[in-house]
């Protein structure tokens, strides 16, 4: 565990209920605006026909081809079936 880490649990077990409410509400306000930034980078880089990869909870690492990129996901063809995936779980290889 890094330093950072420790010293955030000794002020988790010194913090008030809404001290640790506003912690974790900021926590997850910047986990969903770098999602938002890396979703915005991603998509300025892919087309139809790029090869890209994501991980499935049930296949595991997923290897396929982007079909049509939407707002916020894509179309990726893998093995012959199409998966709609948020553009945040996709990695250009």
């Amino acid at each position: 565990m890094t330093e950072n880490l420790n010293i955030l649990r000794t002020m988790l077990h010194t913090w008030s209920d809404e001290e640790v409410s506003e912690a974790w509400s900021m926590i997850a306000n910047e986990g969903k605006r770098r999602k938002k930034v890396k979703t915005q980078k991603l998509k300025g880089t892919l087309s139809p026909g790029n090869k890209v990869e994501f991980e499935s909870s049930k296949m595991g690492t997923c290897t396929g081809h982007i079909i049509r990129v939407k707002t916020k996901n894509a179309i990726v063809e893998v093995k012959g079936q199409n998966w709609n995936v948020p553009m945040s779980m996709l990695t250009k290889v």
